[in-house]
């Protein structure tokens, strides 16, 4: 019964957030936006990479696994949690949340939802777009499905942390743009950093599938950097949900 009635809840939330998204010309934005970027990923990287070899002598392949996090890995994470906090912050607007509380579904398993969608969705912008780039290593397929996942769990985390600071969706977009260098910037810098002490920037969620992602290119054991950047997204995501839920309680 209960499963019956979480599924039910699940279909709901479904259909509202596919009417909300195409009415939407941001939400279509960002929905469009990865297509964008894997484009220009695969038709600009090469002639750079020519250019730069024939003028300065540059090798810029080596740094093609930088180039695919910085402009596609870091940034489906902050375009999947960005769409899931409008999505959110428009239902908190609505007074669908306060409606909410009238009926047998619980917030949780309205997050629960949320949570659930915002992983797929990463995790397929991960995929897609590194694997139609064109300039990841061959055989990557199969490691990306992981690394895709823990980037997902990073999207809850921006979600979370959207939410926690704004209340509507204008708030919203000044905290993406807040947010955008911490996500899609710095966790880019322990590349230049040859040192273990680069993990001190594991303090950001996403370091941890752009590290797993680089040591994967590089053929090396990846798989630790999954399972501890797991348990850190998770630790830094639950305090985030409590808030939520008594912020939405209220």
């Amino acid at each position: 019964m209960m499963a019956t009635s979480v599924a039910r809840a699940w279909r709901a939330f479904g259909h509202n957030d596919i009417r909300g998204s195409y009415r939407d010309p941001l939400m279509v934005m960002l929905l469009v936006a990865p297509v964008i970027w894997t484009v220009a990923v695969a038709g600009l990287t090469p002639p750079t990479t020519r250019m730069l070899a024939e003028r300065h002598g540059f090798d810029l392949v080596p740094y093609y696994p930088l180039v695919a996090t910085a402009f596609l890995l870091l940034t489906s994470i902050i375009v999947a949690g960005g769409l899931a906090a409008f999505l959110v912050l428009d239902e908190v607007d609505a007074g669908t949340l306060t409606a909410l509380r009238t009926t047998p579904v619980r917030l949780s398993t309205f997050f629960a939802y949320r949570a659930a969608t915002v992983i797929a969705v990463t995790a397929v912008y991960v995929i897609a777009t590194l694997s139609f780039s064109g300039i990841v290593r061959g055989g990557l397929t199969a490691t990306l499905v992981p690394i895709g996942l823990l980037s997902g769990l990073s999207a809850v985390v921006t979600l979370l942390l959207i939410v926690a600071m704004a209340g509507n969706k204008i708030q919203g977009l000044a905290a993406i743009r807040g947010l955008g260098m911490l996500i899609a910037g710095l966790p880019c810098l322990p590349w230049f950093i040859d040192s273990p002490w680069n993990v001190a920037f594991g303090v950001l969620p996403p370091y941890w599938a752009a590290k797993a992602f680089w040591i994967a290119s590089d053929g090396g054991s990846w798989w630790p950097y999954l399972v501890v950047g797991a348990a850190i997204n998770v630790a830094m995501a639950w305090p985030l949900f409590r808030r939520f839920l008594a912020k939405n309680r209220s």
